[in-house]
C-alpha cells in the first residue's frame, strides 16, 4: 500500500492514494512530498529505482529486508535503517522493527514491512497540518525519528512495571519461574542497548554536518531526538542495575528459605538424638538390666521421653528457634 502527501508552496496540500508519476511530482520546485510505502510490492518497490532513482544497493536493502541500523550517503539522497522496539511480555518479549527512510532534499520515502501507529500518526497530523512539510524535507526527517524514538517509551513503561512485580514475587514466593522471568527480562533489556546504541550514532552523525543534505538550521532538533535516545539507553541502564538487585534479592529470599527449612530439621534432628540415644541403651541385650525386670520400666522409659521431648521444645521456643 502506498499513500503520499504533497505539499507545495503556492497549491498547499494534496494527499495521493497508490503510485503516480513520482518523478514528475519532485522535478517541481518548493515542493516537500512524504511517499509511505506499507509491505511494497514488486510494482511499488520498481517506483524507488524507476521514478526516484534511489541507488540500486539501498533498494536491495528495503526488499531483502537488511536489518542492521544504518546510514549510507549517496550522491543526491541519504538510505536510513532506523528501528523502533516493542514488547509482549510472556510471548516473544522484545522486539524490533524496522523501517526504511530514502531522504533527499525535497522528498522522503518511507518503506515498512511492519504497521508503525506513531508514523501512521505523525501522516495524519502532517496532512491536517501543513507546517510539518512546509519547513522542509529535512524538518520531515527530524519529525519521523522523533515519532519513532517516542515508540521505545511503550517497552520502558512495560519494563517498569514488570520490575516492580518482580520485586514484590520474590518476597512473598521466590521459586523458579520467578527466576526464569528475571533472566528473559535481562536479556530483552540488553536486547534493547544492543538496538539503541548504533542508532545514536545515526541521530549524532546528524547534528555535526558529516551530511549536506542536512540544513545547519535542523541539527538542534536533531540533538533534541538524539537526547530522547540517549534517555532512553540511560534508562534501560537503570532497569539492569534493577534487575542485577531484584536478582540479589531473589538469591537471598532463596537462602533464607533454606535456612528456615535447614533450622527446623535441625531441631528435629536435636530432638530425636536424646531419644535415639535412650531408646538404643535400653535395647541393649544385656542379662543383667534391673530396669527391665521393673513393672513401669516401659512407662518410666515413655515418660522420660516425653519429659525430654517438651525440655527440648521449651528450651527452643525460648531461643527463638520455632
Amino acid at each position: 500500500m502506498v499513500r503520499s502527501v504533497y505539499f507545495h508552496r503556492e497549491k498547499g496540500m494534496r494527499i495521493i492514494e497508490g503510485i503516480v508519476d513520482f518523478a514528475s511530482l519532485i522535478e517541481e520546485p518548493d515542493t516537500v512530498l512524504w511517499v509511505d510505502m506499507e509491505s511494497p510490492s514488486d510494482e511499488e518497490a520498481y517506483c524507488l529505482t524507476h521514478d526516484f532513482k534511489f541507488h540500486p544497493l539501498a533498494v536491495e536493502d528495503v526488499i531483502t529486508r537488511q536489518l542492521s541500523p544504518k546510514v549510507d550517503e549517496f550522491t543526491d539522497h541519504l538510505f536510513v535503517v532506523f528501528h523502533t522496539a516493542y514488547y509482549n511480555p510472556g510471548e516473544e518479549g522484545l522486539s524490533s522493527k524496522e523501517i526504511y527512510i530514502f531522504f533527499s532534499q525535497r522528498y522522503i520515502v518511507t518503506a515498512r514491512y511492519r504497521e508503525f501507529k506513531s508514523l501512521e500518526n505523525l501522516f495524519d497530523r502532517s496532512v491536517k497540518d501543513e507546517r510539518i512539510l512546509s519547513r522542509g524535507a529535512d524538518f520531515l526527517l527530524h519529525n519521523i525519528l522523533d515519532y519513532l524514538v517516542d515508540d521505545y517509551n511503550g517497552a520502558l513503561s512495560l519494563f517498569d512495571h514488570i520490575i516492580q512485580e518482580l520485586e514484590d514475587e520474590v518476597f512473598r514466593d521466590p521459586n523458579k519461574e520467578i527466576l526464569r522471568r528475571i533472566y528473559e527480562l535481562r536479556e530483552d533489556i540488553i536486547h534493547l542497548k544492543q538496538i539503541v546504541s548504533p542508532q545514536r550514532d545515526i541521530l549524532r552523525s546528524f547534528t555535526v554536518g558529516r551530511y549536506k543534505l542536512i540544513s545547519e538550521k535542523t541539527y538542534i532538533y536533531f540533538r533534541d531526538v538524539l537526547d530522547h535516545l540517549t534517555e532512553v539507553d540511560n534508562r534501560a541502564n537503570s532497569y539492569r542495575d534493577l534487575l542485577a538487585s531484584v536478582l540479589e534479592a531473589y538469591f537471598s529470599a532463596v537462602s533464607m528459605k533454606t535456612n528456615e527449612i535447614m533450622r527446623v530439621l535441625t531441631v528435629f534432628a536435636s530432638i530425636f538424638i536424646p531419644l535415639t540415644f535412650i531408646t538404643s541403651l535400653y535395647g541393649m541385650n544385656f542379662e543383667y538390666m534391673p530396669e527391665l525386670e521393673w513393672p513401669f520400666g516401659y512407662f518410666a522409659v515413655l515418660g522420660l521421653c516425653l519429659i525430654v521431648t517438651v525440655s527440648l521444645l521449651i528450651f527452643f521456643k525460648r531461643k527463638k528457634w520455632l
